[in-house]
C-alpha cells in the first residue's frame, strides 16, 4: 500500500509542477490588452499554490516511501515533516490573507476583475483560504498524532 500512495503522490506533485509551467507559459505568451498589474499578482498567487501544494505532496510520498521500507511512522522525523508542511500551508494561507485583496484591487482597477482570485464585492470582505487553513490543520493534528505514538512506542519499549 505504500509504495501506490508513494506513486499516487509523486504523481500529484508532478502535476503541480506542470501546472507551475503552464501558469508560466501562460503568463508569458498570453496577449494582453492592459497591463494594470494584476497579471503579476495572479501569477504570484497561482505559482505559491503550486509550491505549497507540490511541496505537500512530495512530503507525503516520502511518508508513504518510509512506510513502504516497513520504517516506523511514529519517528521525529516524520512528526518533522507534517509539522512542516502545516507550517508551510499556514504561511500560505497567511499571504493569500493579504495578496488576494491587492490583487483584486488590482484586477478591479485594470476593468478585469473575472481572472479567478477571490475578490468580494465590499472593500471589507474577508480574503482566508479555508481550503489551506482546514489542511494546515489537519497536518498540524497529523503531527501531534506521530508524536504521540512516537511516546507511546517509547514507553512501550520500556516496559518490554
Amino acid at each position: 500500500m505504500g509504495r501506490v500512495l508513494r506513486v499516487v503522490f509523486f504523481a500529484a506533485a508532478a502535476f503541480f509542477v506542470i501546472l507551475a509551467f503552464l501558469d508560466i507559459g501562460f503568463f508569458l505568451f498570453e496577449p494582453r490588452a492592459s497591463t494594470g498589474g494584476y497579471e503579476w499578482a495572479s501569477l504570484a498567487s497561482g505559482l505559491a499554490q503550486d509550491v505549497v501544494m507540490f511541496y505537500s505532496f512530495v512530503v507525503c510520498a516520502l511518508i508513504a516511501n518510509d512506510a513502504s521500507k516497513s520504517e516506523t511512522p511514529f519517528s521525529c522525523k516524520q512528526r518533522n515533516r507534517a509539522l512542516r508542511v502545516a507550517w508551510f500551508m499556514l504561511a500560505y494561507t497567511i499571504v493569500c490573507f493579504f495578496l488576494d485583496p491587492i490583487a483584486a484591487q488590482l484586477q478591479y482597477s485594470a476593468g478585469s476583475a473575472t481572472v479567478g482570485l477571490y475578490a468580494g464585492e465590499q472593500a471589507g470582505d474577508l480574503y482566508i483560504n479555508f481550503e489551506t487553513l482546514i489542511a494546515a490543520g489537519a497536518f498540524f493534528l497529523f503531527s501531534y498524532i506521530l508524536n504521540y505514538g512516537k511516546t507511546l512506542q517509547e514507553l512501550a519499549d520500556e516496559t518490554a
